[in-house]
């Protein structure tokens, strides 16, 4: 069933400060705990404990969230690397030890399922970054939700590693906009490009997706020079069909150049000359013509078009221009013949990445209606 992701939009709630802001005013003023002497310690940290336990249900709401580190962390860039979704407010953000300490403002939801996500990339007090993410749920309901989504992210055509995946559960208003939003889960791609969105709720739950290439790999959706794409299709979970797999998409990247081929029949008359074919941008004056010949079988193929919408026209170039024009044809008083041509009838529109084969086009002799 198809989206209408296009028209919702909802903008951020006034004076509500999400979980990566707080954090950083809490923690940006905190420094490294300094490494002690002896060898060099090169074994990436990871999270040893968490309060809520991870997958537990019936979670108080008044709980305190808590992260305990295997080891003495780099405090000041943690903010970067905790997400929690749904958002919360805090109340308070700190340290006790090694466990960074999380007070949701008023408590949380209840009947509420959590994910807590650390993001790879945190680093120990001696700058050993953190190879994996770790992810942990908890329910203030009696039941955590188990659904998920899962499939591949590809660009250029290959699975990418780089990708981010969020979705977000509608109905929405009709300010929502994917890019800007607050995502309800989100989830990174493994090296191998696929993807898990997990504890879901399935009771007849609606959700969009959006992905976006994360060149810079802060997690931050940095248009316009991150390509993306907004998953055409709603995303039905229910209690019969709690999981939805090969939910695949494919970025395209907007510079990637496009091939364009087709064939032409030449029935002008003139077999000696070859048919050339002009592509001409529409929505930029400045851009140079395209221009080539077509084969002996009248086939013709542009190896590198950029996106945009253009018009092709098929010619004989009788009087060698690279332009279609006229030619003489009779003595050098008779009036000059214009050469044959055929314009594809409706605008070529061609995606970024894309192999477009042009409609087969037939070439007459201009007297010819």
């Amino acid at each position: 069933m198809k989206s209408n992701a296009a028209r919702y939009k909802v903008p951020p709630a006034r004076g509500v400060v999400f979980a990566s802001a707080l954090l950083t005013f809490a923690l940006a003023c905190a420094v490294s705990v300094p490494p002690s002497g002896g060898p060099e310690d090169k074994t990436p940290p990871g999270v040893a404990a968490t309060v809520p336990a991870r997958d537990s249900s019936g979670v108080d709401p008044a709980t305190a969230i808590r992260i305990e580190f295997s080891d003495d962390m780099t405090r000041g860039a943690l903010e970067r690397s905790v997400l929690i979704s749904p958002p919360i407010i805090f109340q308070r953000a700190g340290w006790d030890g090694r466990a960074l300490v999380i007070v949701p403002d008023g408590g949380l939801q209840r009947d509420t399922t959590y994910v807590v996500r650390v993001k790879a990339g945190y680093r120990d007090s001696h700058g050993v970054p953190a190879k994996s993410p770790y992810e942990f749920a908890f329910s203030t309901g009696a039941v955590l939700d188990t659904a998920r989504i899962e499939g591949t992210v590809r660009f250029k055509r290959e699975p990418s590693g780089r990708a981010v995946v969020r979705c977000f559960r509608v109905p929405r208003t009709d300010e929502f906009d994917a890019a800007a939003t607050r995502p309800d889960r989100e989830s990174e791609t493994r090296p191998d490009g696929t993807y898990r969105l997990r504890y879901l709720p399935a009771n007849d739950a609606r959700f969009v997706l959006f992905t976006f290439l994360d060149t810079n790999g802060n997690g931050v959706y940095d248009a316009p020079g991150e390509p993306s794409l907004a998953f055409p299709d709603t995303i039905f979970l229910t209690n019969a069909v709690p999981v939805v797999s090969g939910v695949d998409m494919t970025i395209i990247d907007p510079n990637e150049p496009a091939t364009v081929s087709g064939v032409v029949d030449n029935q002008a008359g003139f077999d000696s000359v070859r048919v050339s074919i002009r592509m001409t941008a529409l929505d930029d004056s400045t851009r140079v013509p395209l221009y080539t010949l077509c084969d002996e079988k009248g086939a013709y193929t542009f190896a590198r078009v950029l996106g945009g919408a253009y018009r092709l026209r098929a010619f004989l170039d009788i009087q060698p221009d690279s332009t279609c024009g006229t030619f003489v044809c009779g003595d050098s008083t008779a009036a000059p013949c214009a050469e044959p041509f055929v314009d594809l009838a409706d605008t070529l529109r061609v995606a970024p990445g894309t192999a477009v084969t042009v409609p087969a086009l037939v070439l007459r002799k201009r007297e010819e209606p």
